[in-house]
């Protein structure tokens, strides 16, 4: 039976010629392509730059020279779950909404394990084009070697990389790469982070250091209490500890060796005296402004507050 759709995932940062040789060949198997964005709805990062509707209008960049009829491709944003795998999976079942699907793709390392996590979907292996892939092609954008670009991406590609290599956005995370280059050569890193919650809120604390300035994150130091004393200038009452678990992902900062013990914790209903810089946040915060967390800190208090399964 002819599939009626194909599936493409990937987090196209940015999409190269590779990709767009598998969409080629998607749409000759099946009617219509569902590509996945994944890692949507973050904050920018070195590994991740371009934000989901930059990746949307790239992708159209590469679609429309082609001729290719954008009514047979649907883009389907899908975040990532580093610490609930099975709500991942679901999300792209739920993006694609077909059991019948063929999923095309091709095995280039661990970071194509996915390919194996839809067993109801019939595969289509491609052949892996070695020396095009979109870790060189940020590696050159970020080093300003745009004949390397060039050679890797659509013309269009190439003038939407330019026209972002000129923002502010993109010296942010220019800044970030280097602070991540610093902070790694340093070594591992292992703290402690405290997610205190009352009343509906949680206490958060943005990031005064790169990498992601300014960001929202879980508190951190090397210990509960330092973490708690970051955030809070009086600790009146001990907080209960709800759960906790280690926040290890090896995505969660790439580059870096950093792993956070993080602790959920219930403090009194009572005013508490907050640290210059600490803020109250809705805990639906986490559901509704993802991108304004600091790493997978929005994915550690989610696992936090639904206790994910470790």
């Amino acid at each position: 039976m002819f599939p009626r759709t194909a599936v493409l995932i990937g987090r196209f940062q940015p999409p190269h010629r590779a990709h767009l040789a598998l969409i080629r060949q998607a749409l000759g198997l099946a009617a219509e392509l569902v590509i996945v964005l994944g890692s949507a709805r973050s904050a920018r990062t070195v590994r991740n730059p371009l934000s989901d509707r930059e990746r949307a209008s790239l992708m159209r960049s590469i679609l429309e020279p082609e001729g290719i009829e954008w009514r047979r491709v649907r883009l389907k944003a899908v975040p990532d779950a580093f610490y609930n795998l099975p709500m991942w999976v679901r999300s792209v079942r739920q993006a694609v909404r077909d059991e019948h699907a063929v999923l095309v793709g091709f095995e280039k390392d661990a970071s194509s394990f996915y390919l194996r996590l839809f067993p109801e979907w019939q595969a289509a292996p491609a052949e892996f084009l070695p020396g095009l892939n979109a870790t060189d092609v940020r590696g050159a954008m970020y080093q300003g070697d745009w004949d390397a670009v060039a050679g890797a991406v659509t013309p269009g590609v190439l003038s939407g990389l330019r026209a972002f290599a000129q923002t502010p956005d993109f010296a942010e995370v220019q800044r970030d790469r280097e602070a991540t280059l610093a902070l790694a050569a340093a070594g591992p890193i292992r703290t402690v982070g405290t997610l205190l919650v009352s009343e509906g809120r949680m206490l958060l604390r943005p990031r005064t250091e790169r990498p992601g300035l300014g960001l929202w994150a879980i508190p951190e130091a090397d210990s509960a209490e330092a973490a708690t004393q970051t955030v809070l200038k009086e600790i009146p009452v001990l907080p209960v500890r709800l759960r906790q678990r280690l926040l290890n992902h090896p995505q969660r900062l790439p580059g870096l060796d950093w792993q956070t013990e993080a602790g959920l914790y219930r403090l009194p209903a009572q005013t508490l005296s907050l640290q210059p810089g600490a803020e109250w946040h809705a805990l639906d915060t986490v559901y509704s402004q993802p991108e304004r967390f600091f790493a997978d800190h929005a994915q550690g208090v989610r696992a936090l507050l639904e206790d994910w399964p470790a």
